[in-house]
């Protein structure tokens, strides 16, 4: 289904961590969203709570409020609550997705979990949360989706940057089981019969103000002037993605994005 030239329907999903929380920005990005209005947005996610905090690590100016609360926008909203995604059948999932133009997935993180046991207990769930998104896309019949990965995985080398170097070795080292999952979910997809498109943030960090625009990093281009920047800000991922949802210029493949050629990580 594609999107209205004047409104449209858009599910975003969001766990926990740093390829999460893009997901919770995924759902003001869509909120702004101009040309074509997205009537509608479904959020799909174990942690509701989540957008109750005013500080969805990351550096918006003013913090955050939770959009739900607003009734100017709580009525474009849809809360949808899953117990876990590590269950292999959720009831009814697919009724969600119905009349849907695209779908934003951030479930995931690339985190070793060092910190937060939690991540690697509860958050996991590129795959498995996936999996299920893909079925129920299928039966719903949406096509477009797009989900949030990383650099640095299935054979990746479209950002030839020192960090992504660095990234590989983090992957194969202490941070095999993110990898592993993220892995997976790539290859559900690919396996799938859906629009998909795999998109690869660079450096996302909780300092980064965002500046309202994003870069493409060309495959192959090693030229140190044109290779875009080594960190941007989570809602400036949440943009690409939602622009690329209701707008599709990439199809069944993967995109590193960054912030302006020339920032450092």
């Amino acid at each position: 289904m594609k999107a209205s030239p004047e409104c449209c329907k858009l599910v975003v999903l969001y766990g926990i961590g740093g390829l999460s929380d893009v997901g919770r920005h995924a759902i003001l990005a869509a909120l702004e969203k101009n040309e074509p209005t997205i009537d509608k947005i479904t959020v799909i996610t174990e942690y509701p709570e989540k957008l109750d905090e005013k500080n969805w690590e990351c550096n918006c100016p003013g913090g955050h409020t939770n959009p739900f609360e607003d009734p100017k926008l709580a009525m474009r909203l849809e809360m949808v609550k899953i117990d876990t995604w590590k269950n292999k059948d959720q009831p009814n999932l697919s009724n969600h997705f119905e009349g849907a133009s695209a779908v934003v997935s951030c479930l995931g993180h690339r985190q070793p979990g060092w910190k937060y046991k939690e991540l690697i207990k509860k958050g996991l769930i590129a795959y498995d949360g996936n999996k299920q998104v893909i079925v129920a896309m299928e039966e719903a019949k949406v096509d477009r989706v797009v989900t949030i990965s990383s650099f640095g995985i299935n054979g990746d080398k479209d950002w030839p940057h020192w960090a992504g170097k660095l990234m590989k070795l983090f992957f194969r080292t202490f941070m095999r089981k993110s990898r592993k999952d993220l892995e997976k979910m790539e290859n559900a997809y690919t396996a799938s019969s859906l629009d998909y498109l795999f998109v690869r943030p660079v450096g996302i960090g909780e300092e980064v103000v965002p500046v309202g625009e994003y870069y493409l990093q060309e495959p192959g281009n090693k030229n140190k002037e044109e290779m875009v920047g080594g960190n941007m800000a989570k809602m400036d991922v949440a943009r690409f993605m939602v622009d690329e949802a209701v707008h599709p210029t990439l199809h069944k493949c993967s995109k590193t994005v960054g912030s302006k050629p020339g920032t450092p990580m």
